[in-house]
């Protein structure tokens, strides 16, 4: 069989394509794709969620709560200390076999009110 210029031009263009082909695959098969962060992410690991970014200062690497809203922290917690005692003394004395009062599903949501805002106030 006769080489034709014809056919030695598409052999030696296939070889050119190919090679040049060759060469954009292996670029396009080194180059993986890079994660992109989520804007919903914590900026730091270390921080418990939802605590991150919470506007507590910070001194020489130490959070300091001022003095007087640790004093109001303690003191509501008092509070819930003695909202509890006497919500498990009810709690106790009640024959919960029957129906269920009232005024303990009442006295369990305002126990619940207190965490929320002790809750709250330690995050601020």
């Amino acid at each position: 069989m006769q080489a034709t210029r014809r056919r030695v031009m598409a052999t030696m263009a296939g070889a050119v394509a190919g090679l040049a082909s060759e060469s954009i695959w292996a670029q396009v098969r080194t180059a993986t794709p890079q994660p992109l962060p989520s804007p919903n992410a914590p900026q730091n690991e270390n921080v418990p969620a939802g605590l991150d970014g919470a506007n507590i200062p910070v001194v020489s690497g130490r959070n300091v709560v001022p003095p007087a809203t640790w004093m109001e922290i303690r003191k509501q917690a008092r509070e819930l200390l003695a909202m509890t005692l006497d919500f498990k003394e009810k709690v106790d004395s009640t024959n919960l076999g029957s129906k269920l009062p009232l005024d303990l599903l009442k006295q369990a949501r305002r126990i619940e009110k207190q965490i929320k805002k002790i809750e709250r106030q330690m995050k601020n």
